[in-house]
């Protein structure tokens, strides 16, 4: 089960934040090619939401490669991602309490084997998942939100997803209500509301390894700032660059026109287009 193989880590540090950006900028500009590599020459995708998010990165135990991430932006964003593409109902909008509200977004799994080999960015501490283990991962990845969540008084989630992917997260369990209208971009793609408790019910009573899975609670995330030391400076010569998240750089405004795409926000002022 997920916890014997990986660990899911909270990136609270620049250090860490910059091994979950590289793990996006892997998926996103390589693997699916959503995004342009040159509009990040460091190897690192980021957006203006990532300010206003808790960012978590997998790590598997026995390599000690990271191979996915996720984040989860939180209610202080001024508006979340799907809120920017106005395909909510407003009338589901208006329904919850905004301190209740998150958005999950830019979950990502690296599928391509040895991904140094293709990301002059990357070494050998990055992995990659294999196809069957994909579920397994996001399992350990949807208690992490839950857990996260509800620990801070968050009970709802919004969800830009497909349909496909809709049907493999409600095979799971997870439970999904539509939030609104689908969308074209990059193909159709439907908002819904994440509730996180009764998923987690939902989840929980599919089978006896899934209840064990969230009933270790004290494996759901530990913070990166509380692994040992050899790990973080394994990263202290990544190159670094100046925070690209300020207000001066991506104004609230420029939060409001942009438009998301399939796990994936495009910027329409600028050269970055932030996703899921």
């Amino acid at each position: 089960m997920f916890d014997s193989t990986y660990e899911v880590i909270l990136a609270d540090t620049e250090t860490s934040r910059a091994i979950h950006r590289k793990v996006r900028y892997h998926v996103y500009c390589l693997e699916r090619r959503f995004e342009n590599p040159a509009a990040f020459p460091f190897g690192e995708e980021y957006d203006a939401w990532d300010v206003h998010a808790a960012q978590f990165v997998v790590r598997q135990r026995s390599s000690g490669t990271w191979v996915a991430a996720m984040r989860l932006v939180l209610p202080e964003a001024a508006r979340f991602p799907v809120e920017t593409l106005r395909c909510l109902t407003p009338e589901h909008a208006n329904r919850l309490r905004r301190r209740e509200l998150a958005e999950i977004s830019r979950i990502c799994v690296i599928n391509s084997p040895d991904p140094h080999q293709i990301n002059r960015h990357l070494d050998r501490s990055f992995g990659h998942v294999a196809r069957n283990g994909e579920s397994e991962v996001l399992l350990g990845m949807i208690r992490t939100i839950v857990l996260y969540g509800l620990e801070r008084g968050i009970g709802y989630c919004y969800l830009l997803v497909t349909d496909a992917f809709a049907r493999l997260l409600r095979r799971l369990g997870v439970v999904l209500h539509p939030a609104g209208t689908a969308t074209d971009h990059r193909g159709l793609r439907t908002p819904h509301r994440v509730g996180l408790r009764e998923s987690a019910v939902s989840l929980c009573n599919r089978s006896a390894a899934v209840r064990n899975l969230f009933a270790r609670k004290a494996l759901a995330y530990k913070p990166f700032s509380a692994l040992d030391d050899e790990t973080d400076a394994t990263f202290e010569s990544m190159p670094r660059f100046p925070p690209p998240f300020a207000a001066d750089v991506f104004p609230r405004a420029d939060i409001a026109r942009s438009k998301p795409g399939p796990g994936i926000w495009r910027m329409d002022v600028s050269r970055t287009r932030p996703g899921m």
